[in-house]
């Protein structure tokens, strides 16, 4: 028998990852459990503690691979990876390797090679001042958007999101999921994830944001806080027919809700190309980059 033992994530788990995640100021948007949790519909997600370190299993379309080890003492590594071999029994792939913690492999793990760049999945980090203020150069033409959108609704209203109102944005999420399922199956499962995280606010300590025109929700996005200085967007819906109206959420949220962070991650694009292009006009100030690799 295997000594790792994977557990299903739940959201009592939440104190344990958080003593994990906050030894480091990673910026990943993998690094807060909020994410983990309410996406765990789409990306099947175990845990276990090896040599004091978090081991995180995820299955995705029935392709199974490790995130890196979480915390733990970096001598105890090659244990570590001995304990994973012996559980998968031959080879396994590792995902979401950073910067950081691919210099940590390298030094106490050199037999991991091979890593190459997972490009569709580097996160998007903002300074929160910039997206707050739409000020500067760089952000002309978003700033353009936006006093766009408030010429032509004057009388929109910014709310944060409360029990009060969140069955509102449940259902404009179930809606604008819906319409977009019919070309692109992917989005199934973000229905899901919106209702988890929006229905578990406070036990997973997350944020969020609408605007309302003429009374209804027409658009609102949602976090959580990762690491010491940085905010982590999970979602972001808006009626893409009102001009100016996703600037104008993603302004109005960032400065209304996180004025105690330094850094914005919007996370990945996941290859799509209108998602790259969107994330992209926002001129990030640095990217996460992540790595895989395969473990023989």
């Amino acid at each position: 028998m295997s000594i790792l033992e994977f557990k299903h994530i739940n959201i009592e788990d939440k104190p344990i990852f958080d003593d994990y995640f906050s030894e480091e100021d990673y910026h990943a948007s993998e690094c807060c459990f909020g994410s983990i949790f309410i996406w765990r519909g789409c990306y099947d997600t175990y845990w276990a503690i090896s040599h004091g370190c978090l081991l995180l299993k995820v299955t995705v379309n029935g392709n199974t691979f490790m995130l890196p080890p979480f915390g733990g003492v970096s001598e105890d590594l090659p244990k570590v990876l001995d304990a994973l071999k012996e559980y998968f029994g031959g080879p396994f792939e590792i995902h979401g390797v950073y910067e950081h913690t691919l210099e940590r492999f390298q030094k106490y793990l050199p037999e991991l090679t091979g890593f190459v760049e997972d490009r569709d999945n580097w996160d998007y980090v903002y300074l929160q001042e910039k997206l707050a203020t739409l000020s500067g150069r760089k952000y002309h033409q978003k700033k353009n958007h936006y006093n766009a959108f408030v010429k032509e609704h004057p009388d929109y209203v910014y709310e944060t999101i409360t029990e009060a109102n969140k069955d509102e944005c449940i259902a404009f999420g179930k809606a604008w999921c819906a319409e977009r399922e019919k070309t692109d199956p992917s989005i199934a499962c973000e229905s899901c994830a919106i209702e988890e995280g929006l229905n578990n606010m406070e036990r997973l300590n997350i944020r969020g944001g609408l605007i309302r025109l003429d009374g209804q929700v027409k658009a609102f996005s949602f976090g959580e806080k990762g690491g010491q200085d940085t905010a982590v967007i999970h979602v972001e819906k808006a009626d893409a027919d009102i001009r100016g109206l996703f600037t104008a959420i993603n302004k109005e949220f960032v400065d209304h809700e996180w004025k105690d962070v330094t850094y914005i991650n919007r996370e990945e694009d996941m290859g799509k190309e209108g998602l790259r292009k969107a994330k992209e006009s926002y001129k990030p100030e640095f990217m996460v980059k992540k790595y895989s690799t395969k473990v023989l």
